[in-house]
C-alpha cells in the first residue's frame, strides 16, 4: 500500500460508536447495592390545618427541595404559584414522571432541636413526601455520620440560630420510615 491514496492516507477502518445510555437505572431504586441506603429523617411540618410528623428523604442527586402535592393539601400547607412552571429532569435527561412544578411552599419545619423555615417545590411525588435536596445540603453544610447512622447540624448558622438543643438527629431505617409516611398519608386528619 502507497503512503498516500487519492490524496489521503491509508488509515485502518474505523470501529463503529456504540451509544448506550447507562443512566436509566438511576431511575429504581431497586438498583441500590442495599435496600435501605436512602437517608431517612423525621421532620415536622407546621401547616395552616395542623402539624404533621412525617420521614423526609434527604437525597444529593436533587438539586432541590420538594414536598408531595397531596401532603400540602391535607395538612394545609399553603401553595404559592409558580411565576414559570418548570419541568424536572432525571439523571438520564429524560423528563420526570412527577410532571411540571407549578407552585412552591415555605413552611415551618422541625427537625429534631433544628428549626427552620424550608421552601419546597410542589410536585406529585411517587416515593416520598418530603425530599430535602441538594438547596438543603448546602445550606446547612451539615455532618452525616454514615457508620453511626447520626446527623450533625454543626454548621455556624445552625449553631447560632435555629438548633435550639442538641445538635444531632437520628437516621430513621427507611423500611421504618416508609411505613410511618404510609400510615400518615391514608390516615384522616
Amino acid at each position: 500500500m502507497s503512503p498516500v491514496r487519492d490524496g489521503l492516507r491509508d488509515r485502518p477502518k474505523r470501529k463503529h460508536i456504540i451509544l448506550v445510555n447507562y443512566y436509566p437505572a438511576l431511575n429504581y431504586t431497586e438498583t441500590l447495592k442495599h435496600d435501605n441506603d436512602h437517608i431517612m429523617v423525621k421532620i415536622q411540618l407546621h401547616g395552616e390545618k395542623e402539624s404533621v410528623t412525617i420521614n423526609a428523604m434527604i437525597d444529593s442527586g436533587a438539586t432541590e427541595d420538594f414536598i408531595d402535592r397531596e401532603v400540602s393539601n391535607k395538612h394545609g400547607i399553603k401553595m404559592i404559584k409558580a411565576k414559570n412552571p418548570r419541568e424536572i429532569y432525571l439523571a438520564d435527561g429524560k423528563p420526570s414522571a412527577m410532571g411540571s412544578v407549578t407552585h412552591m411552599t415555605k413552611v415551618h419545619m422541625d427537625i429534631s432541636s433544628h428549626r427552620e423555615v424550608a421552601t419546597f417545590q410542589v410536585a406529585n411525588l411517587q416515593n416520598h413526601e418530603v425530599i430535602l435536596g441538594m438547596s438543603w445540603l448546602r445550606e446547612h453544610n451539615l455532618t452525616i455520620d454514615w457508620n453511626d447512622k447520626r446527623i450533625t447540624f454543626n454548621s455556624e448558622p445552625c449553631t447560632t440560630w435555629s438548633v435550639k438543643g442538641s445538635p444531632v438527629t437520628y437516621v430513621i431505617p427507611e423500611e421504618k420510615a416508609l411505613e410511618v409516611n404510609l400510615i400518615t398519608r391514608f390516615s384522616k386528619i
